[in-house]
């Protein structure tokens, strides 16, 4: 969901948007009835998504620069890395440490950590090179 927050973002103030928009509002003075009612939807959901998208990177960027946000994450990803760290050494090693495999729910749970740490640290980095 960040990274889609991030390309909307980008494509948001790229000035694509703002060119869509003129050309839908010349499209809208040129129509009548019906089609013109639909164009000025048209228009108003992209500006309402446009605005809605600034908002989120907005609360996303507020969240990431806060330390408390930060600790938590550490305080989730901590126990996660040690018992990572824990299966590699003991693949790699040969050791007879038999590092026991996560139970049902929580394996589900490391996998969606460890694709949220990506997907995070990628949004974190494009809301920093958009500043």
């Amino acid at each position: 969901m960040s990274w889609l927050l991030s390309v909307l973002l980008r494509f948001a103030s790229s000035g694509l948007v703002d060119r869509t928009l003129s050309y839908l509002e010349r499209r809208h003075a040129e129509e009548t009835g019906r089609e013109k009612l639909r164009t000025q939807v048209e228009i108003e959901t992209i500006r309402a998504a446009v605005s809605e998208t600034r908002i989120l990177a907005d609360l996303q960027r507020s969240k990431m620069d806060h330390w408390v946000y930060w600790f938590f994450v550490a305080l989730f990803l901590a126990p996660l890395g040690l018992w990572w760290a824990a299966v590699i050494a003991d693949s790699i090693g040969g050791f007879a440490w038999n590092v026991a495999a996560l139970p049902p729910p929580l394996d589900e749970w490391a996998a969606d950590m460890v694709r949220w740490i990506f997907f995070t640290g990628g949004a974190a980095a494009t809301i920093r090179a958009l500043r």
